[in-house]
């Protein structure tokens, strides 16, 4: 068998291959994956701004003040549901989902800047 043959051999292997793995990651399997993600996002948004404001009611309970402390909380509610959501973007999960695209670009010199 000479080298060229080798390759050749080679090359039908790895697109066999490659066209294997493409199809376990098909269309269908992204589109639920995405919507996964997108579901977990919004109940980290909600779960964060729920769980505070049940804390806030249970002390406006406890200490009689009405709907203060409840809405105070609500903005760290809200806060830990956005910081929660960051962190699921940079998860490996969205990493994979996304192919990289979920990154910044680099930035790009203005002309009107000087050094």
């Amino acid at each position: 068998m000479t080298d060229s043959d080798r390759l050749k051999d080679l090359g039908k292997k790895l697109d066999k291959t490659l066209k294997e793995r493409r199809g376990a990651s098909g269309p269908d399997s992204q589109e639920g994956s995405a919507a996964g993600l997108a579901i977990r996002a919004v109940s980290e948004l909600l779960v964060g701004l729920l769980v505070m404001m049940g804390l806030g009611w249970g002390a406006d309970k406890y200490l009689g003040t009405a709907p203060w402390i409840m809405l105070a909380l609500m903005p760290l509610g809200l806060a830990a549901g956005v910081v929660n959501v960051m962190r699921l973007s940079h998860s490996k999960q969205a990493e994979e989902l996304l192919g990289g695209k979920g990154e910044m670009p680099p930035s790009v010199k203005d002309d009107d800047d000087e050094d």
